[in-house]
């Protein structure tokens, strides 16, 4: 007799590769607090001593991936690591961070194609929720105790991120986004919160507005008879957003809502084309509308879509300006660190990707708004290790998902 999807849902979990994952997943999400606290309490940390934390995050990965390596993952991985060598021979320089870039995507979706189920992401993002809000809520009302443990703006200025000067908020430590300038203030709940946004576990509050937007898509891209469980995930979603009050994250779950509501049924392969979509507005803004930078959302797709304009075809095709500092500009800064033709590469893998139900149709749909938009206003987030590793754990998860009623696989 076969053991029922829920007995073998706990012994994968039990197990030690099941079990290594989780670990990574957790790392993942808090190593930055970690460090942040141990720079703020014991010793000073340099960019040197997170690329080291990240480093061993990623050999965690390596090391449950070897066990059963897939074809495929050693295939893209081959393919975008010969054709980032190629580019660092034409620009004479190697650029690591378009190493890493890409190696994120392919690690964590390997560890949810190879480890995880849709149970299993269940749970880890139950957990992941919980620890964020936890510390979410630490901060909002214990701000002072929160400071003391988090010197958030020294963390990043050790590590070359910030200006020691730079720093406008007197007496404050948190970054410089975790508190809107007066004159422009809170979109969400102002009269409540005040003008501080909540950065949790992530130390900056466009990353928890990141993560709430892929916690929504997770509950989102459920059944309809996992009412309860998408209603979980989307209020949970929504309180984060208010909390670190992202603009993005507000109106990204509203589309993606809209989105759930349309009648598509399995009908979602239109979405693959919304990044073009996303640059020709971005493009029509800048070349038909006047404007100018300002801290709002037209100001900065305006600006992106200037700098768009105005890259030429060594840009595009990423031989130029890979070390230019784009700021939140994230489509110049993807297009000149990785190059058009590795782009759509990676997006024609991410498409051929196999979805087993409609759960993993919608997931990859709604990831593509997220990316989508995400890169109309933000250089770097989409990247950051500390979402994006969930986020692509997440997608192996559903496209090794085949039904309740049918025996995981678990490679150990």
């Amino acid at each position: 007799m076969q053991p029922g999807p829920m007995v073998r849902e706990q012994s994968a979990l039990a197990a030690p590769a099941g079990r290594l994952t989780f670990w990574i997943l957790m790392g993942a999400l808090g190593y930055q607090a970690v460090l942040c606290s141990i720079h703020t309490n014991l010793h000073s940390i340099s960019m040197a001593d997170v690329a080291l934390a990240e480093a061993a995050i990623y050999l965690g990965c390596v090391v449950v991936l070897a066990r059963h390596i897939r074809l495929e993952l050693l295939a893209v991985a081959s393919l975008a690591a010969a054709y980032l060598l190629l580019l660092a021979i034409l620009r004479n320089q190697l650029d690591p961070k378009g190493f890493r870039d890409v190696m994120i995507p392919i690690l964590f979706y390997g560890l949810g194609r190879q480890v995880g189920s849709v149970k299993f992401a269940d749970r880890v993002l139950k957990l992941m929720i919980l620890v964020v809000l936890a510390f979410g809520f630490f901060e909002l009302f214990f701000l002072d105790w929160f400071s003391r443990v988090f010197n958030i703006f020294s963390y990043y200025v050790n590590q070359g991120g910030l200006a020691a000067g730079s720093n406008w908020a007197k007496d404050s430590v948190l970054g410089l986004n975790g508190m809107r300038p007066e004159g422009i203030g809170r979109t969400i709940l102002p009269s409540l919160l005040g003008n501080h946004r909540i950065s949790s576990i992530f130390l900056e509050p466009v990353s928890l507005g990141n993560f709430a937007v892929i916690v929504a898509a997770w509950g989102l891209a459920k059944r309809r008879e996992e009412i309860k469980e998408m209603i979980f995930f989307v209020l949970a979603a929504a309180v984060m957003i208010a909390l670190s009050d992202s603009r993005y994250g507000m109106i990204t779950v509203a589309a993606l809502v809209l989105l759930r509501c349309l009648p598509l049924g399995k009908h979602y392969t239109w979405t693959l084309v919304f990044p073009l979509l996303s640059i020709a507005m971005l493009l029509v803004l800048a070349g038909y509308f006047g404007g100018q930078y300002s801290d709002s959302v037209l100001g900065r797709l305006y600006v992106s879509g200037r700098t768009l304009l105005n890259l030429d075809l060594g840009m595009i095709f990423g031989l130029d300006g890979f070390n230019f500092g784009f700021g939140d500009m994230g489509y110049p800064s993807l297009l000149t660190r990785l190059g058009v033709l590795l782009c759509l590469f990676l997006w024609g893998a991410f498409w051929m990707l196999k979805m087993e139900d409609e759960r993993g149709e919608r997931l990859r749909a709604y990831i593509t708004l997220y990316m989508s938009l995400i890169l109309c206003v933000s250089g770097t987030s989409l990247f950051a290790l500390k979402t994006a590793g969930i986020l692509w754990f997440l997608v192996g998860c559903v496209a090794n998902h085949q039904s309740d009623e049918k025996e995981i696989q678990h490679a150990y």
